[in-house]
């Protein structure tokens, strides 16, 4: 004898929902003015400040890319070329990358001032050897580390008690030799921690420049000589005597030493 089976009864559940009132749009509520307020006001361990939107140059993208291209790319065959339109950005890649194109290389843009808190002249400037940094050698013989990015200074440095003439990075990147108007060279590592001082000259030192090896180094001053120094020993190996004429010294490792030692009465250097 067949038996019915009934279906189950149905569950019948209708959800509560909590209706509430539609929000005010979050710019237009009366505490979002007091909280931007705050927000624009930072604490820098010494007193508030009002907070600054900095303008940054990011290079890293367009190095990326070169470092992507150059596993395909032959040379300037293989390369895409470059229109003069925003759809283009991405393909953007360092001057070293289009050395077919030597008007890639020219600045042509401003971009920023910077200052000291203290003004004085600046006669030494360069390049950290990652790129992100730049260090300043001032008339007062400090040292300023900017930020390469964002073009605010990060660090003051009393380095010198002279004025900074010379500096210059060694082919490895770990050192950094320097040379004031007293004739005094410094040895730096690249922490700006420093690890050795000397006298080299009587008068101040226009210039210096690392050998190939970073075993030598050569300094040219005011005295109208140019020394060469054993970098490890800090030992005078060779003095190179000469007139000097002119104030502004240059020097270079390969002794291209024209404008340094040129006698009285001599060409100019380029003729």
């Amino acid at each position: 004898m067949a038996t019915e089976i009934g279906s189950p009864p149905r569950f019948f559940h209708m959800p509560r929902f909590q209706h509430q009132a539609p929000r005010q749009l979050f710019y237009k509520r009366p505490d979002f003015a007091q909280q931007q307020a705050m927000q624009q006001l930072t604490f820098d361990g010494k007193r508030m400040r009002k907070a600054v939107n900095r303008k940054t140059i990011d290079y890293n993208p367009s190095v990326i890319k070169y470092l992507e291209n150059r596993i395909w790319q032959r040379d300037q065959r293989d390369m895409r070329a470059i229109q003069p339109d925003a759809g283009y950005y991405n393909d953007l890649v360092p001057p070293i990358g289009m050395l077919n194109n030597p008007m890639n290389a020219v600045t042509t843009k401003f971009v920023r001032t910077s200052t000291n808190k203290v003004k004085c002249p600046v006669f030494v400037v360069r390049w950290t050897p990652e790129g992100r940094r730049l260090v300043t050698g001032a008339s007062s013989g400090e040292f300023t580390l900017w930020n390469g990015l964002t073009f605010n200074f990060e660090t003051i440095l009393q380095a010198h008690d002279s004025p900074v003439r010379a500096m210059t990075w060694s082919h490895n990147d770990m050192w950094m030799l320097t040379a004031d108007h007293g004739g005094y060279v410094k040895y730096w590592q690249s922490n700006m921690n420093n690890v050795k001082m000397f006298q080299a000259h009587k008068e101040a030192i226009r210039e210096a420049s690392f050998s190939p090896t970073d075993n030598k180094f050569a300094t040219c001053s005011d005295d109208g000589t140019v020394r060469i120094w054993d970098f490890l020993r800090c030992h005078e190996e060779r003095i190179l005597r000469g007139k000097v004429t002119i104030l502004k010294l240059k020097l270079a490792w390969n002794l291209v030493l024209s404008p340094c030692l040129r006698p009285r009465g001599s060409p100019s250097a380029g003729t």
